[in-house]
């Protein structure tokens, strides 16, 4: 209901943006949290990596950026049956007043057929009949992801090979920041987070 309420905005063009100050580590370890709930019993890897040069302390909709990355993160536990689901984040360009960063939430699910993958930003659209019989769902995550990334700033874009999975990403200017108590920068060492769940040969 939630996500053909958004969809129903975005289309009417009545979803506006909020942003303010926040950290992005605390947006990412949201997401892995939200995440996580998602595997349930799947022998999956979820990993989290940021690079060290991306500024933490950003200015921005936090809350709209979550929800795209729940999305995408949520989508590939969901056509992902064993193996890893990946969230990166890297910097792309960064000015004096803000910075150009990539997000991307890669898999090593069932992957999307070349002649589905222009219209998996579809709204109410999934790659074929047989993944909504199997997977269910209603084919608008990817839709409003797209649309909100359209909002934020950026373009949501693909790479997929069928069987061997796929990568959704995009770019998106970010001004700077500063919140109390945190540093503009992250530490001096790439984060990564790996959380095994029930791993099986």
């Amino acid at each position: 209901l939630n996500d053909i309420l958004d969809f129903s905005k975005v289309e009417a063009g009545k979803l506006t943006l909020d942003p303010r100050a926040f950290n992005l580590d605390q947006v990412l370890g949201d997401v892995d949290v939200i995440l996580q709930s998602n595997v349930g019993g799947k022998p999956l890897v979820l990993r989290s990596e940021v690079e060290a040069e991306v500024p933490r302390c950003l200015l921005g909709d936090d809350m709209r950026l979550k929800q795209v990355l729940v999305n995408l993160g949520g989508n590939a536990i969901k056509f992902t049956n064993q193996g890893e689901v990946r969230l990166r984040v890297r910097l792309v360009e960064r000015g004096a007043l803000d910075v150009l960063l990539e997000f991307a939430v890669s898999d090593s699910g069932i992957g999307i057929a070349p002649e589905h993958q222009k219209h998996i930003f579809d709204g109410f659209s999934q790659a074929e009949a047989s993944t909504t019989r199997r997977y269910g769902g209603t084919g608008l995550g990817l839709s409003i992801s797209s649309r909100l990334v359209n909002l934020l700033g950026g373009a949501l874009q693909l790479r997929s090979v069928e069987g061997q999975g796929s990568t959704f990403y995009f770019q998106i200017r970010l001004p700077l920041s500063e919140l109390p108590g945190h540093p503009s920068t992250g530490p001096t060492t790439a984060t990564t987070k790996t959380k095994p769940q029930r791993l099986q040969n």
